[in-house]
């Protein structure tokens, strides 16, 4: 079973689960059910903030800025962006990367871009003279605290890669785990098994392309923020031990009948996490 975008993985959740001092469970009788419930808690944080905390990769469009705006020169986005492949104004023309800033500038992700005073670039129209839905921004989209540190270099190609290639030799697969996000170049791909240095892999995830790589070239692990992690590993174990009415966070109700212990369907620190990165338009 694939976990591509889900915030934890199977042995995630075996670790996380296992006493100090005891051996992970190796039963896997239950593994289908377990992993079902950390996409469906990855989903459910998705949802209840509006945001993708997995990278992905698309185009998106927006209008010309009206000169009567604040600023001009500031390009206002709808999601949350981390890097730019490349931005292509209304003319055709691609802006250069020394040509704009991304805001803000000291924090993650992105909400714009905007061209630097001294550019002899301004955001245009088409060449029909439409305004709208004419600037083409290809990036790596999604929500990160610190994108600085969510790649992290886990190896470099062992070989050269084509765009069908699904085995992939590296240097080292240390620190490649199964249910990994990779990316080589702008591609983002998908660890579905690992053998010593040879990864299996699906390429072009999460709307990238497969394309050609060079051996030599560097390998990255997306790095999920840790207490998103943690949210969901809490909300999935908290599901799956309702299925045998067991709970480690109760609500309790005194009731003329007595003290009734109820589960909480949504644990604190996936509440805490839910209303910390909330997106509010």
């Amino acid at each position: 079973m694939t976990t591509l975008n889900s915030y934890a993985s199977l042995a995630d959740y075996k670790a996380f689960v296992t006493s100090r001092g005891q051996t992970a469970s190796t039963d896997t009788a239950d593994d289908a059910v377990i992993e079902t419930l950390l996409k469906d808690a990855s989903s459910f944080i998705n949802d209840a903030t509006g945001r993708f905390f997995y990278p992905y990769v698309q185009v998106r469009y927006f209008d010309v800025p009206s000169l009567d705006d604040v600023d001009p020169r500031l390009l206002k986005l709808d999601a949350d962006l981390l890097e730019v492949i490349s931005i292509t104004n209304g003319d055709g023309i691609t802006v250069p990367s020394t040509e704009y800033s991304l805001r803000p500038r000291n924090d993650s992700p992105y909400s714009g871009i905007r061209l630097v005073d001294n550019s002899t670039y301004y955001w245009a129209s088409d060449n029909a003279g439409d305004y709208h839905d004419v600037i083409a921004v290809s990036g790596i989209w999604g929500f990160h605290n610190r994108y600085a540190q969510a790649w992290l270099l886990g190896s470099t190609l062992a070989e050269d890669l084509d765009t069908t290639e699904t085995g992939t030799d590296v240097a080292s697969g240390t620190l490649f785990a199964v249910g990994d996000i990779a990316k080589v170049d702008s591609e983002l791909i998908y660890v579905s098994a690992k053998a010593t240095n040879t990864l299996t892999n699906t390429r072009g995830e999460n709307g990238s392309t497969a394309a050609a790589h060079t051996s030599g070239a560097n390998v990255y692990i997306w790095q999920f923020m840790g207490t998103l992690k943690t949210a969901v590993l809490e909300t999935a174990m908290q599901a799956y031990k309702r299925r045998f009415g067991q709970s480690n966070s109760n609500t309790q109700t005194v009731t003329a009948a007595g003290i009734v212990l109820t589960p909480r369907d949504i644990p604190a620190i996936a509440a805490e996490f839910i209303s910390t990165y909330r997106k509010y338009t």
